[in-house]
């Protein structure tokens, strides 16, 4: 048992982006909180960088949506980071021997498509977002939504792509496309930018951010179950600790979370979670080069096919002076299942399509087979975001992530859940005798 005067107000489980965010904020507003991470190396979660000989490998591409929530956060914590905003403009459907692409390469070896006008899907398809009230639409999927104002089978095909390349999802028959047209709205309004140095950048911030304001990280303790006692939450450890507090907060999947509990004790709203999961996940080839063929080549989104190829490191301080870093990736639906050996060939193909001879001047490549990008899917039939389960499942107990709360898709989810959950605790702890009370509330210090 850890010292009584170690016990803190909260204990965070989890040291992804919306444990590490929550963690801040809390001990920013004058709260003691205790974060464990499982790993005794690494922190971050899927924001995690990795870096070799130069080359800063994201998990996958990373993106962050400049007019988000996230942005928000990171910007009301302090946390600072530069980085490049790529273009979205010269982009045209051009003929590929396998398929059809959007991109901004004039390469030989593919031929535009003359017939199709795909500056005047965007402009109708931005001009009916301005108009758009979003929370009109959680019940209705992308199909829906997309078929109901485009008729024109290339538009329609062309608008799914471009909401699998904001979302990460490829199932617009059931996806709802509130949170979805949102997505790409938040897009239009402030585009986004790829950070330097990868989104490390981002993590080691909100970790400095917890640390200054006095909140302590434990790595390579695990939380091996949690469980109700008289103090609040009492929360054993993979080397047979326990620690207690009065709240407690879970930083991790639905599947992670559930697992604490007993299973006499197992919470509903977290069984419901766990049930209705349908995980976003995408097989992503993350490639270096010493340089890059094909300069022109930078990006392309399948329109009959879901694959995305872009090269990152043009805008962002990614790769060394003159090498490349490039992220290829197909958006598996709930229909596609993962198949590493074909999914790997398939986006060597559509590098050689965009960076012929990129063989040869290969620095390191790394597969992805089965990436998660979200814990669940946004769908129509569970409501929309309404549909998620709220930051605060019970008195005392709260939960944060990707799958959490009303706000925000992907990583934005994890920072909006974080500063609801935040917003919650601390008026959950007024009033009582914990915690200095020397810092604003969280309610002054963070835009609700």
């Amino acid at each position: 048992m850890m010292e009584k005067d170690d016990s803190p107000d909260v204990i965070v489980i989890g040291g992804g982006l919306a444990g590490l965010t929550t963690a801040a904020l809390l001990a920013r507003a004058g709260k003691a909180v205790t974060l464990f991470e499982q790993s005794s190396r690494e922190i971050g979660g899927r924001a995690r960088t990795s870096i070799d000989n130069g080359y800063y490998f994201n998990q996958g591409p990373h993106a962050l949506f400049l007019a988000d929530v996230g942005a928000k956060v990171l910007q009301e914590l302090g946390v600072s980071y530069t980085g490049g905003e790529p273009p979205a403009t010269g982009l045209g459907i051009r003929d590929a021997k396998k398929y059809r692409v959007l991109t901004n390469s004039s390469s030989p070896s593919l031929t535009p498509v003359s017939d199709f006008n795909s500056e005047d899907v965007f402009a109708k398809f931005s001009d009916l977002l301005n108009k758009t009230d979003f929370t009109e639409l959680e019940n209705i999927s992308v199909t829906e939504w997309i078929e109901r104002n485009f008729h024109d089978a290339d538009a329609i095909a062309l608008l799914k792509a471009l909401i699998s390349l904001t979302t990460y999802g490829n199932d617009p028959d059931i996806q709802s496309a509130g949170s979805a047209l949102h997505q790409v709205h938040l897009y239009n309004l402030g585009g986004v930018m790829y950070v330097d140095r990868g989104w490390q950048t981002l993590v080691d911030g909100l970790v400095a951010a917890a640390k200054n304001a006095k909140a302590r990280i434990v790595m390579g303790k695990k939380a091996t179950k949690v469980q109700r006692n008289s103090s609040g939450w009492l929360v054993t450890l993979s080397d047979q600790s326990q620690i207690s507090a009065e709240i407690l907060v879970i930083a991790a999947g639905p599947n992670e979370a559930q697992a604490l509990f007993h299973e006499g004790e197992k919470i509903e709203a977290l069984s419901k979670a766990v049930k209705e999961a349908r995980p976003v996940r995408l097989a992503c080839l993350d490639v270096a080069l010493s340089n890059l063929p094909q300069k022109d080549a930078l990006f392309a989104l399948g329109i009959d096919s879901p694959l995305y190829f872009s090269v990152h490191s043009p805008y962002a301080e990614l790769a060394p002076p003159n090498g490349a870093l490039i992220h290829v990736a197909k958006y598996l639906g709930s229909s596609i299942k993962p198949n590493p050996k074909e999914d790997e060939k398939e986006l060597e193909e559509l590098l050689d399509l965009m960076q012929p001879g990129w063989r040869q001047v290969l620095v390191k490549k790394r597969p992805l087979p089965s990436m998660v990008l979200s814990n669940t899917l946004v769908t129509a039939a569970n409501g929309g975001l309404s549909g998620r389960v709220d930051p605060k499942i019970e008195e005392g107990l709260y939960v944060v992530g990707d799958w959490v709360g009303q706000e925000g898709l992907l990583s934005n989810a994890s920072f909006a859940s974080a500063r609801r959950a935040a917003q919650l605790i601390q008026n959950e702890l007024a009033g009582g005798s914990r915690g200095t009370g020397q810092r604003p509330s969280i309610s002054e210090s963070v835009p609700s």
